[in-house]
């Protein structure tokens, strides 16, 4: 018997990557694997062509024709959403439902069911979407991820210190990326064990305050924390990291959730990811050496 295929689309992206590679890892026997991604020449999919059992190749949600073409035979598709990218993911969903794919696997955020917030809007769009197509999915939903910190490190590394908005005191929910990888890699392996689910992935919680303290810690030197104001975050996210207006807005509104005490952004349970993969999540601690010669 042929070999089902499982199909990335999106694998330039931190969670596409990570899912291919595990996929390769530990899958590769099992299935066959296809990392889409628009630009199949860009470094940022340069390692995954020598992947056991990868093939990287050109499909881009925009092009509904050639994207047709690529989908053909697939057993399980994960459409990566991009930023703000909820409609063009529901058009590559329509598009594999028509052209016979099984199972679709895709992304949401944890506070889904916060319709009046940004990410919550997209996301709940999303979710309806998918569910109403009558065909087995699995949804994963997802808090801010622990690899954000990235980009603290040049602050980290010349001054000791990082900033946001955010109240150093206030708990959160995050992700590490690999945990990401981790379940959706066996998700695709196995969709008809996950048809239905929805699953909220979160590997840790903590505080910026703690943040700062786990830097210490393994860095061996005193990280500070600094309180910035939410005009200030919201410049330095627009001018200098590059963010549009509305996902600028929209990272702010998890960093006002978080300093308000919302529940769904201090989510506490990690039973799904344990489940799923058969592993403890990533500690902060865990995630922070791992990095920490970057930061030094």
């Amino acid at each position: 018997m042929s070999k089902p295929t499982v199909f990335v689309l999106g694998c330039s992206g931190s969670v596409g990557s990570a899912t291919v590679k595990v996929l390769s890892e530990k899958y590769s026997e099992k299935v066959n694997i296809l990392a889409g991604t628009r630009d199949p020449t860009s470094q940022k999919v340069t390692h995954l062509k020598s992947l056991p059992g990868v093939t990287v190749l050109q499909a881009d949600m925009n092009d509904k024709k050639t994207f047709q073409g690529k989908i053909r035979g697939v057993t399980s598709l994960f459409i990566v959403t991009p930023t703000n990218g909820h409609k063009l993911a529901i058009a590559a969903a329509e598009v594999a439902k028509l052209l016979g794919v099984a199972h679709i696997l895709t992304v949401s955020v944890l506070t889904v069911e916060l319709a009046d917030t940004i990410y919550g809007r997209q996301s709940g769009e999303l979710e309806s979407a998918i569910t109403n197509l009558h065909i087995s999915y699995t949804l994963i939903r997802l808090p801010p991820f622990v690899d954000n910190y990235w980009a603290y490190q040049r602050s980290i590394k010349e001054a000791s210190y990082f900033s946001t908005p955010g109240d150093p005191t206030k708990p959160f929910s995050a992700v590490v990326v690999e945990d990401i990888g981790k379940a959706a890699a066996a998700i695709m392996a196995k969709p008809e064990k996950h048809s239905g689910k929805t699953y909220k992935l979160i590997s840790n919680c903590h505080t910026l305050g703690e943040l700062a303290a786990t830097f210490s810690e393994v860095l061996g030197k005193e990280v500070r924390y600094k309180r910035i104001s939410y005009e200030d975050c919201r410049r330095r996210l627009i001018d200098v990291a590059g963010f549009g207006e509305e996902d600028a807005d929209g990272i702010l509104e998890i960093y006002r959730l978080t300093d308000e005490e919302c529940p769904l952004v201090n989510d506490k349970d990690m039973t799904h990811l344990i489940e799923i993969t058969g592993e403890e999540p990533s500690s902060l601690k865990d995630w922070v050496t791992q990095v920490a010669s970057a930061f030094k």
